[in-house]
């Protein structure tokens, strides 16, 4: 049977619907789109390659075509079921493992010690933990851990440095992170994934114009093919913003970010963390229908926290019946262990949209010393942070706001965050004793 470049079998006889396979997990670690049309040829040329079923599943669910997804992974499943005597035990286990996957991460672990190659486990598992949907998970830093068999057996891979970039960056090894993106993109110069990590790793140093002129070259030469494009332009705006260009920020907000141009999986939350930035500068008028009606859509969905807050932005602004269904949705989640500070966020967050700033800094301040179990990065999460440091301003704190942004500035600084401290020192001054 053949081989990958790890040396994992693959159970077919079929010499081109293995190739086509290989390919197409090659183009989905890469966090290219045309991994759909790969995998979908590795199944045209062999129906009962199962592995494949799965990875079209993968990738049609990073495309946000979920009930196509659905369909792959019921045949995914079928197969295993049906032809268990086709499948090798890695392939099988892949499977079982993506497709109902396990509570904790000691399944995840087990099965990538013995199949180190295996990175379309680890990214997905990676997916899980960066989300918070292991309950009894460590957040990203589980990642490095379960990458550690990978890592010592396959350690120049481009593959696992565009994955490990961002976990080692979150897990603030900034000089690793960079090094692995930049290897990465060495040997794959098409990785989104290297290319998120290298982001990453810019914003977070400071190095706010190197990011910039980074995604200007990426734009200019990349296919915008990608599960993670709209979310590169996020971090576009993220730079304009930060550089106080609110403008410029929103220029490429509707250009690329706005529901009506963006049908990918992140446009929600890229889309509310824009505008809900803007809104905190000030700014009226802003765009927020189309991003509250995707936040309606969610409603209904799995609950996921990264996702559930920046609907509860989006809803906060143009839908409160809206934010009251989805805080007793997380009410009812008894059994999620981020329950009670996703609550205090939303509640936050209600509270400041009904100009109740003292009460958002309370619910907010409670909490924001475990935002990171939100999920996402800390860029992402950097909207909690915000919108306190708002409240405490509207609620007459302001020197405790301009403390939590210059502690932030000792990681990064921006000219947005160094215009938004002065304001609130000479509002400190001026205050009140």
């Amino acid at each position: 049977m053949p081989t990958d470049r790890y040396g994992q079998r693959v159970s077919t006889v079929h010499q081109e619907a293995a190739a086509a396979y290989f390919d197409a997990v090659d183009a989905y670690l890469a966090l290219d789109d045309t991994a759909v049309d790969g995998f979908a040829q590795a199944v045209a040329l062999d129906p009962g390659l199962a592995v494949a079923h799965l990875g079209l599943g993968l990738s049609l669910a990073s495309a946000g075509r979920d009930a196509e997804a659905r369909e792959a992974f019921t045949a995914a499943v079928r197969l295993r079921r049906e032809r268990p005597d086709r499948l090798g035990p890695r392939e099988a286990r892949q499977i079982d493992l993506v497709t109902a996957p396990p509570a904790s991460l000691a399944a995840y672990a087990e099965h990538l010690e013995a199949h180190p190659g295996d990175l379309l486990v680890l990214g997905f598992a990676a997916g899980l933990l960066s989300g918070r949907r292991i309950a009894a998970g460590t957040g990203r830093a589980g990642v490095l851990a379960l990458a550690a068999p990978s890592a010592a057996a396959f350690p120049d891979d481009w593959a696992l440095a565009g994955i490990c970039a961002l976990e080692l960056e979150e897990a603030w090894q900034f000089a690793e992170a960079e090094a692995a993106a930049e290897r990465s993109l060495l040997d794959r110069p098409d990785n989104r994934a290297a290319c998120h990590g290298y982001v990453h790793v810019l914003h977070e140093t400071g190095r706010i114009g190197a990011v910039e002129s980074f995604l200007n070259g990426w734009f200019g030469t990349r296919h915008p093919r990608s599960p993670l494009q709209t979310h590169l332009r996020w971090h576009h705006a993220l730079v304009a913003l930060e550089n106080d260009d609110a403008e410029l920020g929103l220029r490429r907000y509707h250009t690329a970010i706005d529901p009506h141009v963006s049908t990918r999986r992140t446009t929600l939350v890229d889309a509310a963390a824009v505008l809900w930035r803007l809104r905190i500068d000030g700014h009226t008028g802003l765009p927020w229908d189309p991003v509250a009606e995707l936040a309606r859509a969610q409603l209904a969905a799995a609950r996921g926290a990264l996702f559930d807050v920046h609907a509860a932005l989006a809803l906060a602004a143009a839908d409160r019946d809206g934010l009251v269904t989805l805080r007793a949705a997380w009410a009812a989640e008894t059994a999620r262990p981020n329950r009670d500070v996703v609550l205090a966020v939303l509640d936050g967050i209600a509270a400041h949209a009904d100009g109740r700033y003292d009460v958002a800094a309370q619910h907010l301040g409670g909490v924001v010393a475990a935002v990171d179990l939100v999920g996402g990065s800390r860029l992402q999460q950097d909207i909690v942070v915000d919108t306190l440091c708002d409240a405490l301003a509207r609620s007459g704190d302001a020197a405790r706001a301009a403390d939590i942004l210059a502690d932030r500035g000792h990681r990064r600084r921006s000219r947005r965050d160094a215009r938004w401290i002065a304001d609130l020192r000479r509002a400190s001054a001026v205050a009140p004793r």
